[in-house]
């Protein structure tokens, strides 16, 4: 249950801080062999999971985020903004849902975990076309994707867009500043992913205007824009605006010399990881509670980052290349 003293969340914070794994661990890990790799995450106790079967990192990694979810549900003051990062879950297991519904496949149990709805609640939500228990916002963003689907309208990229886009619109009426810039920087960034994905698919501009989200610093009409004049020299320069324009800025230069989406997707995991990081070191505050759920989060990205790399004995410096930074980094 959540409490009230800000000085005893940090400091139930600091002490798990201590866990986090560091830039050295990360080169250990990434210069031996996945077998390595798996006996340094049990060693250092990553997961408290002792009866996980042998190479099952996702088993340790799942663990590891359900004791952090569990500790931040525990000593937040603010409970309304730290569910916040974990509705994220349910967003993603309503589009999961949804789409299981349309198409008739079967995901198994195939879900995001950490959510603040069990899945067979929200599993139940979109059988029965009826999202009243979700917030406002969220709630809205799913009546309108029911509209497009009884219209006809079965875009799962689309569908997916609104979902997003309720979710986004949600954390954004929070009115914290931390969350606010939080959710505009992660906006801009997914907008000028999709911006590039649609480049390699050779979409057009009216394919990419139905999936840029709202929300951000940067006007979708400029996104719009740029991707008519096929994002010519200057563009890089031209579209980044708000806190966020030198991230922003950097990470379009980065893939204008790469042309990979991915370039993109790791410079957004950077920005969002610094700006978690900003607020580290106060002690008053719910800055350090959220900021480490989600370095415990880039954490489990660069983990299985890590492994899946091993697994498939690819060099040190490919697993460098697509690293990510680490909190307070």
């Amino acid at each position: 249950m959540p409490q009230n003293s800000a000085i005893y969340a940090v400091s139930r914070i600091r002490s798990r801080e201590r866990s986090l794994i560091d830039r050295e661990t990360v080169k250990r890990m990434s210069e031996g062999t996945a077998e390595e790799a798996w006996r340094m995450l049990t060693e250092m106790g990553y997961g408290a999971k002792p009866d996980a079967e042998y190479m099952d990192s996702e088993a340790l990694i799942e663990s590891e985020l359900e004791r952090t979810n569990a500790l931040i549900k525990e000593v937040t003051t603010d409970e309304k903004l730290t569910d916040i990062f974990f509705l994220g879950a349910d967003a993603t297991n309503l589009k999961l849902f949804l789409k299981r519904r349309l198409t008739g496949a079967d995901t198994g149990g195939i879900y995001a975990h950490g959510g603040l709805y069990e899945p067979k609640e929200l599993m139940r939500m979109v059988q029965a076309k009826d999202y009243k228990s979700l917030p406002e916002k969220m709630a809205a963003a799913m009546d309108t994707a029911e509209a497009e689907i009884a219209a006809g309208r079965i875009d799962p990229a689309r569908i997916s867009t609104i979902i997003d886009q309720g979710y986004i619109d949600h954390a954004l009426a929070s009115g914290n500043a931390f969350v606010t810039a939080y959710f505009k920087a992660t906006c801009d960034f997914d907008n000028l992913i999709a911006m590039a994905r649609m480049k390699a698919l050779g979409a057009d501009e009216k394919r990419l205007e139905t999936l840029l989200l709202t929300g951000g610093d940067i006007d979708p009409k400029a996104i719009v824009k740029a991707y008519q004049s096929h994002m010519g020299e200057g563009y890089a320069k031209g579209l980044p605006a708000g806190e966020m324009k030198a991230e922003l800025q950097r990470a379009l230069e980065e893939y204008a010399q790469s042309g990979d989406a991915a370039a993109l997707e790791r410079a957004r995991d950077n920005a969002l990881m610094r700006l978690a990081s900003r607020g580290k070191n106060d002690i008053d505050t719910i800055a350090p509670v959220i900021g480490f759920l989600l370095a415990k989060r880039q954490e489990a990205k660069v983990v299985r980052l890590i492994v899946t790399a091993l697994r498939n004995r690819l060099g040190a410096d490919v697993i460098a290349e697509r690293m990510r930074m680490l909190y307070g980094e």
